[in-house]
């Protein structure tokens, strides 16, 4: 298939911040150019999906009593820079592209749809065998992920909560898509078993948490490409062509929050962390046409498992928000700083 259609999954069904990169011509420049492109392009929605799971864990410090429950739902908006809506293609160390024209700034996805600059794919010689643009991006300056848990009290004074969405199958275009979403979080308020602590006008609990997705895309269509110039790239149905992506997240720190009357004002301090891993498996052949000293050759070459893409981000994770509580329901809303500032809102239902 000439398209790669890269899901960023999850939420209450799919979050579906999606990208589509021609395959035909990141590959026309190698398996390692093919990376470096697409880790610069994809780079600030995996960070956004990173700070998106890790967000929305709790609205108070205080815990459930024993069998006390409460379901959520909340949205969060994860801002992206403007300074990581566009990268420098002359920092990449391309070994077989270069800039024909357009200069060296080029969209990400989350950049504007126009495309970027045109890029000239060179053989051995340093002769022009193939060129393209890159691609523009979805103009999608802020990445919704929404978020869906179950929050109870297991232990005393702890809480544990659970997000949960079963595999998931479903049809793209012929092409067949799974996916899951798992994650577990524990809060404990430490303060009820230290007697000093205990009457403070305030509640303090530590947290942890840890969150896993995983996305699998079989790419089943046979396909095939004219690139421009000399270069012909095939896709054969062989049946082990897929994309798989799968993002880890992890979450702890320190909880504190202030009831008065309805309202309850919270705040987290810790440390937040993300992995992405995005993998493009199976094998594509590249077949190129030249000419070397007058006389014309032909080259082919099989790309295997062609692209292999690792984002993590460790930071300080700070958050401040307010509660609204009626009787079973209650709105809150927060703002939160990891690799990128982000908001949240949501509601809840439960009894403590």
């Amino acid at each position: 298939m000439k398209k790669l259609i890269l899901f960023l999954c999850i939420g209450l069904f799919v979050q579906a911040g999606y990208s589509q990169i021609n395959v035909v011509d990141f590959l026309k420049g190698g398996k390692a150019d093919a990376g470096k492109l697409s880790q610069a392009y994809l780079q600030p929605y995996a960070f956004a999906l990173g700070d998106g799971l890790n967000n929305g864990w709790y609205n108070t410090a205080v815990t459930h009593n024993l069998l006390g429950f409460d379901f959520s739902v909340s949205l969060s908006g994860i801002q992206i820079p403007d300074k990581d809506k566009t990268f420098d293609i002359s920092t990449l160390g391309l070994a077989n592209m270069t800039v024909a024209s357009g200069g060296n700034i080029s969209p990400t996805i989350a950049g504007s749809k126009t495309s970027g600059p045109s890029l000239n794919v060179n053989d051995t010689q340093g002769n022009k065998i193939a060129s393209f643009n890159t691609p523009g991006g979805i103009d999608l300056g802020t990445v919704p992920v929404p978020m869906a848990q179950l929050s109870f009290g297991l232990l005393p004074h702890t809480d544990i909560i659970g997000r949960y969405v079963p595999d998931m199958k479903y049809n793209n275009n012929g092409d067949e898509t799974k996916l899951g979403f798992w994650g577990l979080g524990v809060k404990h308020n430490f303060m009820e078993w230290i007697p000093v602590l205990k009457h403070l006008p305030f509640d303090a609990s530590v947290f942890a948490s840890y969150s896993e997705v995983n996305v699998q895309s079989a790419l089943t269509s046979s396909a095939s490409g004219y690139g421009s110039d000399n270069i012909y790239i095939s896709f054969p149905n062989d049946n082990n062509q897929m994309l798989k992506m799968k993002t880890k997240t992890t979450k702890y720190g320190l909880i504190v929050s202030k009831k008065l009357g309805m309202l309850t004002f919270f705040g987290g301090l810790g440390h937040s962390s993300s992995e992405s891993t995005v993998d493009l498996i199976g094998t594509y052949t590249i077949n190129t046409k030249g000419q070397i000293q007058g006389v014309d050759y032909t080259t082919k070459t099989d790309l295997v498992d062609p692209v292999a893409l690792l984002f993590k981000t460790n930071n300080v994770s700070m958050d401040a928000g307010l509660r609204l509580k009626i009787m079973f329901l209650s709105v809150f809303a927060s703002i939160n700083k990891a690799e990128y500032t982000s908001y949240n809102a949501g509601i809840s239902l439960g009894m403590r």
